[in-house]
């Protein structure tokens, strides 16, 4: 689980406390004393608590026409702002180490990470609902035809997803609570359940069934066939709706204090008000002493004065113990009276019938039970499906509370979007985050970022806020930070074959990161450097990169590896190999077959050749110590940012990241996706898991990752399934007897034939087909366009070298002679030997 590191702030703020004064430096976030430290770091973070623009009963707390208050207050960030909540500036805190605002309202939204559920591995692509499984395999795909749905009415008002699932399993329908959905009707004694199974007769089998029923006991149970949404998944990158934030008044009581003396009443008025007296921790309004006395009593005399304090927005639950606990017994009221609360409730009762006017809308993933504010109760919860906290929040939002009718529910719908990067990444990026942040906060969209967990070098970030519209600009402004920048020289990709290796040059590129505190990413698989961190800093890294790449003159050449070679090289051949070159050779363990890459000088690629075609026997002990466990089990290199899996294997991470992405682009044509592990001279092969899939890469690897897989699949799968023929559509659908009508542009397609003829058979279109044949083929040759060989899908080359995916079933094609293959590698070791070049202006292709 994702811990989230963050300050821990009182409730109440406004003076800071007795003591030691506190320190200015731990409020900036550079203190290095740490727990010996001689000054408060408590009262510091309390003094530099921001303060809510919006108070407990939803008023502003200040002026919304005074400009002022979108302006970061200076003085405030370095902890000595005097004016406090006057202050007509933002209190507005830099980001945690967590890389979270500080604010009551930030914490209250973005929680610790707990609410969030793992992903549950199910994606949509190509309108298909697609469960994964370990190794990033497909296991399951689904499509909007699979599903049908049926609208129950004239159910008991008290109905739940579990009593209309106990009923339909008497009518012979098994059906899980969670595909059921609960929502009251116009009249308050009857209900309505929508229920969506995937089973396209379902609707039609269950409303004769109902019918039938309904007219043999005479109930007036009706049931409907309706049009059947897919199910919304989760994911990162996307904005969901699913977590909502409720709340409502506590029961208040109010309490009278009566005093024989005006300066002791006062004085314990005084200490209310500053705020040193409580009730149950929790501040109370006071009123000003009242002299109470009767002027006469029965019998002629005047009465003893008495001094009444009254204190209101007591806790319903306080007793008189309770009150006379924090005032000093030399001071002690007379005699306390206790008034009646404004309501009577429990508060497990109020948690259970919250919770089930939630329940009503869709099945929650997670509640969290109701914490008690100074005024309010409050309690957050997640919904299962994308979109039903927006549905409570319109549904319940300024109802009445179940347990208390003239009270109200306050129902707040929160939008979120999520992002996983390294983390070496995102302390790169961060000081600009920081510069941003301040701009989400006037939207009250909030930031945060959890550590990460384990052994992960991946952080996950997170937007939210209560409008769609704002997170949805944030995540736009946060994935273009993100992307980092691509280095370029004159409008001209940077790049060498020297950035491959871990030799010289990359020796340069470290230092280079850390004398400009920024992280470069060698992108080898598009053959481009990526640099994260300030604007200025990275342009100065483009100049000193260039420079780089101008002076060297290294050329990349591989040596094809066969059985007995491969295992020379894992024996110890390969590491010497590096050791005679200087580390200008890297292991490549992906492709087929497995290759050693030699980057460097025509003598350094022989030296290797030798090395290779001799197999001099290899002593163990002239290699590097650095042991075969403890390398990267791509590169057999020292792992840089190292993955460690479950079955004790190193990875670099950018190695890892290429690993799964290399695998699931490229898989072999007979075989389905599967990831697994390449340790032990690739005889690991141990499935690698989901969850550590979902750990270990960033998200916008796995999202590459899942679509790759789902791709391969379909590919494989073409008497199934096929792609809609309308150009950059991409829609999936089932091949089966009839019309299939794109739900994404409309189009309709015979599923026998696939092609769009409507009101035509099969024939009749064909017939009709044949005569412009002719001049079809003429215009695609006249513009540049060539079928897919396997799918029949048109393709036009706009630039670029002669490889080519089919959009429609992903094989990779020669464009000169329209020869598939499997994979992107033997396609290019195809043109390289047949047609001696790969298309490129030059010949520049190199391996």
């Amino acid at each position: 689980m994702m811990q989230q590191q963050k300050f821990q702030i009182p409730l109440r703020s406004g003076r800071i406390h007795a003591g030691k004064p506190p320190c200015v430096f731990f409020a900036q976030g550079r203190c290095r004393n740490a727990a010996n430290c001689s000054f408060s770091h408590d009262s510091a973070v309390e003094a530099m608590r921001p303060r809510s623009s919006v108070d407990d009963s939803g008023s502003a707390a200040r002026d919304p026409e005074d400009s002022r208050g979108e302006l970061p207050c200076r003085f405030y960030a370095k902890g000595n702002c005097l004016k406090g909540d006057s202050c007509p500036f933002a209190h507005i805190l830099p980001i945690t180490e967590a890389g979270q605002a500080v604010t009551d309202e930030a914490l209250s939204m973005s929680g610790d990470g707990k609410e969030d559920r793992r992903d549950d591995g199910i994606r949509q692509f190509g309108g298909a609902v697609v469960q994964f499984a370990n190794g990033a395999a497909v296991v399951k795909v689904s499509l909007q035809a699979d599903f049908s749905a049926a609208r129950v009415s004239f159910l008991p008002g008290s109905a739940t997803p579990d009593t209309v699932s106990r009923q339909l399993r008497q009518l012979g329908f098994i059906v899980s609570h969670d595909e059921i959905r609960v929502r009251p009707s116009n009249d308050p004694k009857h209900c309505v359940a929508d229920i969506r199974v995937e089973d396209p007769s379902f609707s039609r089998r269950l409303c004769s069934v109902i019918d039938d029923h309904s007219k043999e006991l005479k109930t007036e149970l009706k049931a409907v066939a309706i049009n059947c949404p897919m199910p919304r998944m989760s994911g990162i990158h996307r904005v969901e709706c699913k977590k909502v934030l409720c709340s409502w008044y506590r029961p208040f009581k109010t309490v009278w204090l009566n005093f024989g003396s005006q300066n002791i009443a006062q004085k314990v008025h005084d200490k209310y008000c500053s705020g040193r007296y409580t009730v149950l921790s929790h501040p109370v309004q006071v009123h000003a002493p009242k002299d109470s006395r009767t002027p006469v009593s029965r019998f002629g005399k005047a009465a003893p004065r008495v001094w009444t304090v009254m204190l209101t927005e007591v806790p319903a639950e306080a007793t008189r113990e309770d009150v006379e606990k924090c005032i000093p017994p030399t001071i002690q009221p007379n005699n306390i009276e206790l008034g009646q609360p404004s309501f009577f409730y429990e508060g497990e009762m109020a948690n259970a019938l919250v919770k089930s006017k939630l329940m009503e809308i869709g099945p929650l993933e997670w509640w969290e039970d109701a914490v008690f504010g100074q005024k309010r109760a409050k309690v957050k919860a997640r919904f299962q499906d994308d979109g039903d906290a927006a549905k409570a929040a319109s549904l319940l939002n300024n109802g009445p509370l179940p347990f208390h009718k003239k009270g109200k529910l306050t129902v707040q719908a929160l939008y979120s979007a999520r992002f996983k990067v390294q983390d070496r990444i995102y302390q790169a990026v961060r000081p600009i985050i920081e510069k941003q942040t301040s701009t989400w906060l006037a939207k009250r969209v909030y930031f945060a970022a959890y550590n990460p967990s384990g052994t992960s070098a991946c952080r996950v970030l997170k937007l939210e806020g209560d409008e769609n519209k704002s997170v949805a600009e944030s995540k736009r402004e946060l994935e273009q930070i993100l992307m980092g920048r691509v280095a370029m020289f004159n409008d001209k990709t940077i790049w060498t074959p020297a950035f491959t290796v871990n030799g010289d040059v990359f020796g340069e590129l470290k230092e280079l990161e850390q004398r400009l505190g920024i992280v470069i990413i060698r992108n080898k698989r598009r053959s481009r450097v990526e640099l994260f961190g300030r604007e200025n800093k990275c342009r100065e890294a483009e100049e000193l990169l260039n420079e780089v790449a101008q002076r060297d003159s290294s050329t990349s050449n591989f040596i094809k590896l066969d059985a007995d070679q491969f295992a020379w090289a894992c024996q110890g051949g390969f590491k010497a190999i590096t050791e005679a070159l200087g580390g200008k050779a890297t292991f490549d363990i992906v492709s087929t077959p497995k290759r050693i890459v030699v980057t460097g000088s025509d003598a350094d690629f022989r030296l290797a050749v030798g090395m290779v075609e001799a197999q001099n026997k290899v002593n163990p002990t002239s290699t590097s110590n650095l042991s075969e466990a403890a390398s990267c089990s791509v590169c057999w290199t020292e792992p840089e940012d190292t993955v460690l899996t479950d079955c004790g294997h190193a990875y670099c991470s950018d190695c890892f990241e290429h690993l799964c992405v290399s695998t699931a682009t490229s898989p072999t044509t007979n075989a389905d996706v599967s990831l697994s592990c390449e340790g032990d001279s690739s005889r690991c092969r141990k499935s690698l898991s989901l969850e550590f899939l979902q750990e270990h890469l960033s998200s916008d690897t796995l999202e590459e990752v899942l679509e790759a897989s789902f791709n391969a699949y379909i590919a494989r799968r073409l008497e199934t399934f096929h792609y809609c023929p309308s150009a950059d559509c991409g829609q999936v659908y089932r091949s089966e007897t009839g019309t299939f009508t794109c739900p994404n542009c409309l189009t309709s397609v015979c599923t026998s034939c696939h092609a769009p003829h409507q009101g035509m058979t099969c024939a009749e279109h064909k017939d009709m087909a044949s005569g412009g044949y002719a001049a079809l083929q003429e215009a695609k040759k006249r513009l540049g366009i060539k079928d897919c060989p396997r799918c029949k899908t048109a393709i036009e080359k706009v630039d670029g070298c002669d490889h080519m995916t089919c959009g429609g079933c992903k094989t990779h094609i020669c464009w000169k002679c329209l020869q598939t293959f499997g994979t992107g590698n033997e396609c290019y070791e195809h043109m390289d030997q047949v047609h001696g070049n790969i298309g490129l202006e030059g010949d520049l292709y190199e391996f």
